[in-house]
């Protein structure tokens, strides 16, 4: 264990340790609800306005998207593929250290800086894979959210009340059925009744709707 210690606090490893310190501090607070976590996925860096103002010469903005979709973070919050790639650099630096540098030379130390970060950035695209659908899940549940809240549509369950229904929105395509709830107090929604969409209920399960015949 004081090896490790030593090593973590040795000069070419030194900094990565602070990174990763910072990493793990800012987690905590999030666990202890100090911090707010944006789960937002990033809309491409604002590539879409670079293009639209630099249509002439380089467009810097169009490499940095690729980069972004190639390393995997333009998939995930940054937060998350940040803090995986620390955690990685920190460990892949301080394998190559001891196994390839363990006279602690600089110039060695910063020439491994290259495979660790082709490995760092190999293995935080692996693992955010499986993340990367988990969070563009919850960001097409909120699309939908947003989509659904403030249409209308139809009964077409036997009722619609406190604790079931379901109401189908017209569409371009298909109709869209989704369940639904009156507030708690509400009157029942008879089948064939006109309501409208007013929120969403937890985890977007279900929609809270109001009648529009009142």
């Amino acid at each position: 264990m004081l090896e490790l210690f030593q090593a973590a606090i040795s000069p070419h490893q030194l900094l990565l340790s602070l990174l990763l310190a910072l990493v793990v501090g800012y987690w905590l607070l999030v666990i202890l609800g100090a911090l707010d976590f944006e789960t937002d996925l990033p809309d491409d860096f604002g590539g879409a306005d670079v293009e639209a103002h630099h249509g002439h010469g380089l467009n810097t903005g169009g490499a940095w998207i690729t980069a972004g979709r190639l390393f995997g973070f333009s998939q995930v919050p940054i937060v998350v593929w940040g803090s995986f790639i620390i955690l990685f650099l920190w460990f892949v630096s301080l394998a190559l250290n001891q196994t390839w540098n363990a006279n602690a030379d600089t110039l060695r130390a910063f020439l491994l800086l290259l495979p660790n970060f082709a490995i760092s950035a190999i293995s935080t695209k692996l693992i955010t894979l499986p993340v990367a659908k988990l969070f563009k899940a919850m960001a097409d549940a909120d699309t939908e959210t947003e989509a659904v809240i403030g249409r209308s549509g139809t009964v077409v369950s036997i009722e619609a009340d406190a604790t079931y229904g379901q109401l189908e929105i017209s569409a371009k395509g298909a109709p869209l059925l989704i369940n639904v709830r009156t507030q708690t107090g509400a009157a029942a929604l008879p089948k064939g009744a006109q309501a409208q969409v007013t929120s969403a209920g937890p985890d977007n399960t279900f929609y809270f709707i109001e009648s529009l015949n009142s």
